[in-house]
């Protein structure tokens, strides 16, 4: 190991697990070996990943147990429902069993992807996520949610389904592209916004080079893990306090839907979502502007775009009723009432809704 090894414990009523956290930890996942021993594993490995840290990898399971893999292209079109099916097919044709453990190493897309097998093939086997990414690291490899595509909008097939364990190992961060970095910290700074408030000054005080150090990279894992897991234990299937963490993402993923999943990462679109809904926050009367603009600087500091032209503001309306959280017709929106308060379940007036939208993503530039 090359620093201090943290654990956040997440203890979701679907199963309590640990994210361990640090550099040089992959060698951790040792710690699953009853699990992995017990019938010929699935890894589920990116293409890119296993191009850069192949060798690694290979070290860090040889004699955990028989493995198959399954290599997980790039691209967020790749996490589809149609994917899922030919998956599905591999894992009953490579002899994968209701004893096997799944094994996810890569980013979001092979984290979802991953977590989406393991919970429908024959009705549920166990799945260990290697992320790969800081969006990983921060985000969809805690606390459960698991999903697939459809062209209509993104995450509509899924389930809630448990690791039983994540391994956090910031080395794999190394070689991740500064754009993919901004990615993850988009996540990490929606977490700062709603609540993280020791993320919000160490954001605060840093700027890109600087939070690229492995100790804080350390400490952005830890302290998103920390604090989903908080809001996971209380409300692990989103029946209320959890759509919280949806802050930026009704925008956001109706932006990824509209353009079909190309042409723009998650992070930048979480970032676009979260500067549009901090002025529907503004406009709905719940936030006042010092503070919204405060968070749109941080987001600006961080090469994260708040702004952008051309999108139509119509076509994302209609991607909205798609989300999750709609309900009779009207999207649900997760919003901020001040510093580290969010609410959720708010709905907003179409009008005003669609002035943000022509605002800050039509024209905005």
């Amino acid at each position: 190991m090359d620093g201090p090894v943290k654990r956040a414990r997440v203890n979701a009523p679907g199963g309590a697990y640990d994210v361990i956290v640090g550099a040089g930890t992959l060698p951790m996942a040792a710690e699953m070996r009853g699990l992995l021993e017990r019938d010929v594993s699935a890894m589920i490995v990116n293409e890119t990943v296993l191009g850069l840290h192949g060798a690694y990898i290979r070290s860090c399971f040889d004699g955990l147990g028989d493995f198959r893999t399954y290599v997980m292209p790039d691209g967020e079109e790749h996490k589809s429902y149609l994917h899922a099916e030919r998956a599905f097919d591999w894992m009953l044709a490579s002899g994968i069993s209701r004893r096997s453990t799944v094994v996810g190493i890569g980013g979001g897309v092979t984290g979802d992807f991953s977590g989406f097998l393991a919970a429908l093939f024959m009705r549920g086997i166990s799945v260990l996520h290697v992320p790969t990414t800081l969006l990983a690291m921060v985000d969809s490899s805690v606390g459960g949610k698991v999903a697939v595509n459809l062209s209509a909008g993104k995450n509509i097939i899924g389930a809630f389904h448990q690791p039983a364990l994540v391994v956090a190992d910031v080395d794999f961060l190394r070689t991740l592209p500064d754009d993919e970095m901004r990615n993850g910290l988009a996540e990490a700074l929606k977490h700062a916004f709603i609540g993280e408030n020791a993320l919000f000054g160490l954001f605060e005080r840093g700027d890109f080079d600087s939070i690229k150090s492995a100790d804080n990279l350390v400490e952005i894992v830890y302290r998103s893990a920390i604090f989903k897991s908080s809001v996971v234990e209380r409300d692990e299937r989103e029946g209320g306090l959890r759509a919280i963490l949806n802050f930026g993402h009704t925008v956001g993923h109706a932006i990824e839907s509209f353009l079909e999943y190309r042409g723009i990462s998650h992070g930048e679109a979480v970032s676009l979502g979260m500067a549009a809904e901090l002025e529907i926050s503004v406009r709905a009367g719940l936030l006042d502007r010092a503070h919204a603009r405060r968070c749109t600087s941080l987001l600006e500091r961080y090469g994260l775009r708040t702004r952008r032209a051309g999108l139509d503001a119509d076509g994302l309306m209609a991607h909205m009723k798609f989300d999750k959280k709609t309900s009779g017709g009207r999207a649900r929106f997760a919003l901020l009432s001040g510093a580290g308060a969010p609410v959720y379940d708010r709905e907003v007036p179409d009008e005003t809704v669609r002035s943000v939208l022509i605002e800050t993503l039509a024209s905005g530039g």
